[in-house]
């Protein structure tokens, strides 16, 4: 199977290959079960494909979770491959780490989505950051409607 790389439409690659757009759309289909085509767009817009010759990890990390929920986007700095299991408690003491301004002040929407609080602060204990998440938290509380946290793990 000819296979091409780069960024492309389906209209794109059926010109580039000299096949019908149902045959393209079959080629992609198979090149996204082997892992090599990463999908954007969709909806109202046109879907763009970015094809590599190469299987591509599939990231699910920090600024995936953050600019899900946060209301200030975040471009990544770094590419965040998580396996298995990320929480939202994980990315409050990623976020903490990172130090950014900008980065934690797109975590402080995180302290909206927080179901477990024994967590994150098992969390802060392991990478001694308590103090840092109770003043990012306190700044949460201030400027936007969190959810309280239990009178036992406050300072």
């Amino acid at each position: 199977m000819n296979v091409i790389t780069g960024t492309h439409t389906i209209e794109s690659v059926a010109k580039e290959l000299g096949i019908k757009k149902t045959s393209a759309i079959n080629v992609i289909s198979k090149l996204k079960k082997e892992g090599k085509v990463t999908v954007s767009g969709g909806g109202r817009q046109k879907r763009i494909y970015k094809i590599s010759t190469t299987q591509q990890m599939k990231t699910n990390g920090f600024y995936d979770l953050v600019n899900k929920y946060s209301k200030e986007k975040l471009v990544p700095s770094f590419k965040h491959v998580i396996h298995g299991r990320y929480t939202i408690e994980q990315a409050i003491i990623d976020g903490i780490k990172i130090g950014d301004t900008r980065t934690m002040e797109a975590t402080t929407y995180l302290f909206k989505k927080i179901t477990n609080w024994k967590r994150l602060f098992n969390l802060a204990k392991k990478n001694k950051v308590e103090t840092q998440v109770y003043n990012l938290y306190s700044k949460a509380r201030k400027t936007m409607k969190c959810r309280r946290m239990p009178k036992r793990y406050e300072l």
